[in-house]
């Protein structure tokens, strides 16, 4: 009996044994099936994700093909240029050897880089690819700029950037060489160098440098400069900064601007005339022939043919009181050309058309006491002022001289004295501020400001020369704060030592840009300058006496009178998976 239980308990046993292994066999089935499943949905999800990027790839490459390095580039045409590259991009396809697979471009938005700056584009481009029914989706942003990069820093040069002394500067800083810096102002007074010790400078802004190495401080025992980092200072003593602030930029990659191709096309676009070949001849022939009387005359004779262009020589001369003023025939012809002659002077107060002005031109403040293009005729339309002589702003009037105008200028440019301005100005030649109080139309509470563009050398000379106002404030609107931004060809030497010379704007080299500046009060003396009895080292950098204080809105006030650009730079961006609700 006990035997036949235990083969029962054997026999169930036995059953129960081979439900377990049929229900472990079956696991161990279902799970590599599943694996190898898996595994396929793996690879094409993989092979689908590296397809998507393949295509971002080729997409970047042919824009950064397309765009990247091109030359001699007007603002407006690169909306003209985009349209058709985004055409191109969206037939774009990605060649696979996979099967049953397809990569493409599925959607392209374009948008403004910043507020106001209408000639640079970002590019957002979503790629989709599909491998056996797995679908991944990639997004990156590339930019697209054709904007001179100069105006988007406080203060720089293509070359190298030399600062002795505590300099201030608001804003981003660029150097395209090297950046060297000493804590001792150099300056001139009497005709006698002469040197004052004081702080280094004091940077609010990132600052674009070749390398690391390229920044180099002075050593005051042999006079030579060397890396920073063979010293003992560090980046916060010399330029306010930390290592975060100092930003790597190759200096190939730094978009400049042509200044005499940028002149010529808005001669072209001031009078209209098809054949840009012919004024681009004249503008050479000027140039080549530099000292010469009448250079640019050539180029006067073309742009008079040019469409709605007003030619004059200016005014007509100034009537003389007859001796005998009881004599009505006399009487009536002086008082018609007083007319005439005052009526020049008031066309100038509302400017609709190009003006092309033969000879040298005075704004005085007293017969010119404006100089004002309409708002559709600067803006819209594209009305220039071109002077084929110098350009002379002095206001003797006690009231401010209005200048509200685009201006090309084949000779030289000087200024001095109150004005109020919204303007661009190209010169040929070269450029002086002297005493100048340079201050922005405010309209509607925004202050517009003078972009001026110089083929020759910039001369800032005696800026409020020995006069005290304190600490730097940024919200105040002093006389003594430059609204303006200056570019020059060539080398350039500032000076805030005896002058203050603060500027709300920018100035921006080709060549070396050098930098003296001091803290604090400065007099007259009779062998040299009197400087502030306080120590340097107990002042502030809103003490010194030379400060820039970046502005943001020259894109966007004076857009219409960008440069053109020597070339286009093509930035691409960051690749981002996309989930399948697209976020």
């Amino acid at each position: 009996m006990e035997s036949e239980r235990e083969r029962g308990y054997a026999l169930v046993l036995v059953l129960f044994m081979i439900l377990l292994l049929t229900i472990l066999g079956t696991a161990v089935v279902s799970s590599t099936l599943g694996g190898a499943t898996r595994a396929e949905t793996r690879e094409n999800d993989v092979q689908s994700l590296h397809l998507a990027e393949k295509t971002l790839n080729e997409a970047a490459s042919f824009l950064v093909t397309k765009y990247n390095g091109r030359e001699d580039i007007a603002p407006d045409e690169l909306s003209q240029l985009m349209q058709a590259g985004i055409v191109q991009l969206k037939r774009l396809t990605t060649s696979t050897d996979l099967p049953g697979a397809s990569g493409k471009i599925t959607d392209i938005t374009t948008q403004q880089e910043s507020v106001g700056d209408q000639t640079s584009y970002k590019l957002n481009l979503t790629a989709e690819a599909v491998v056996n029914g797995v679908t991944r989706r990639l997004t990156q942003q590339i930019t697209i700029g054709a904007y001179p990069d100069f105006l988007n820093y406080a203060f720089g040069s293509e070359n190298d950037v030399i600062i002795n002394g505590a300099a201030y500067g608001r804003g981003n800083i660029y150097a395209g060489h090297e950046f060297l810096i000493d804590n001792t102002a150099k300056y001139i007074y009497n005709n006698d160098p002469n040197k004052k010790d004081t702080k280094y400078p004091y940077f609010d802004g990132n600052i674009y440098v070749q390398n690391m190495d390229s920044i180099k401080v002075q050593d005051k025992i042999n006079g030579q400069y060397q890396p920073y980092s063979r010293t003992n200072l560090t980046l916060q003593q010399i330029l306010g900064v930390d290592n975060g602030k100092i930003q790597l930029r190759d200096q190939k990659k730094f978009i400049s601007i042509n200044v005499s191709e940028s002149f010529v096309d808005k001669a072209q676009e001031a009078t209209n005339i098809v054949d840009r070949d012919s004024i681009k001849a004249a503008v050479d022939y000027g140039l080549a022939h530099s000292g010469e009387s009448g250079r640019f005359n050539n180029l006067a004779a073309v742009l008079k043919n040019g469409s709605g262009v007003t030619v004059t020589s200016g005014p007509p001369g100034k009537p003389t009181l007859p001796t005998d003023l009881d004599d009505k025939a006399a009487m009536d012809a002086y008082d018609t050309a007083l007319k005439e002659y005052e009526a020049y002077f008031v066309q100038f107060n509302s400017l609709s058309n190009t003006v092309l002005y033969n000879g040298d031109l005075k704004l005085d403040g007293l017969d010119y006491k404006s100089l004002i293009f309409t708002d559709s005729a600067k803006k819209d339309n594209h009305k220039w002022l071109i002077v084929n002589g110098d350009l002379t702003i002095s206001n003797y009037s006690s009231d401010p001289l209005v200048v509200k105008a685009n201006i090309l200028v084949t000779g030289n440019v000087f200024i001095s004295d109150s004005v109020q301005v919204d303007s661009t100005i190209f010169t040929l030649g070269s450029t002086t501020i002297e005493d100048a109080q340079i201050k922005g139309i405010q309209t509607n509470g925004e202050r517009k400001q003078l972009i001026l563009i110089s083929k020759g050398p910039v001369l800032v000379n005696k800026v409020d020369s020995f006069k005290d106002y304190g600490q730097y404030d940024p919200t105040q609107s002093d006389s003594n704060i430059l609204d303006a931004f200056f570019y020059t060809d060539e080398d350039a030497e500032l000076y805030g030592v005896g002058s203050i010379f603060w500027l709300r704007g920018g100035f921006f080299s080709k060549g070396d840009l050098t930098i003296n500046a001091v803290l604090g009060k400065a007099s007259p003396g009779d062998a040299d300058i009197i400087f502030d009895a306080r120590p340097q080292s107990a002042l502030a950098k809103e003490d010194s006496r030379f400060i820039i204080n970046y502005n943001y809105d020259f894109f966007k006030n004076q857009y219409e009178g960008l440069p053109r650009v020597k070339k286009l730079s093509v930035i691409v961006g960051k690749k981002q998976l996309l989930s399948s609700n697209g976020t």
